[in-house]
């Protein structure tokens, strides 16, 4: 019997414009990370930019959750990782979570 594992991102780096004032990751930027992985397994799925190239579709998230356990700042690296946990033809749901790298 294999044990489930995630993908796991490439190393996600932050930039210095995604900042505020506190020295810590502006909120909205932890979505750049988790969508920036999500791409990563994306185009494994086949859905990359190739894909909506060829057929003038693309996916979205209709719906997505964040809650906020550790603050994250200049110079931190991160991993994401990522889980599918159901599908159909139209639909899947997904779960990330975001890890400093160190």
């Amino acid at each position: 019997m294999t044990t489930p594992v995630p993908f796991m991102s490439s190393p996600l780096k932050i930039e210095p414009g995604w900042i505020d004032f506190n020295n810590h990751l502006n909120m909205g930027y932890y979505t750049v990370l988790f969508d920036r992985a999500a791409d990563e397994v994306f185009a494994q799925f086949g859905f990359g930019p190739d894909y909506v190239a060829r057929t003038n579709n693309n996916t979205f998230a209709a719906e997505f959750h964040i809650r906020y356990l550790r603050e994250v700042r200049m110079g931190d690296t991160m991993r994401s990782s990522f889980w599918l946990l159901d599908h159909d033809e139209k639909r899947f749901q997904t779960f990330q979570e975001l890890y400093h790298q160190d």
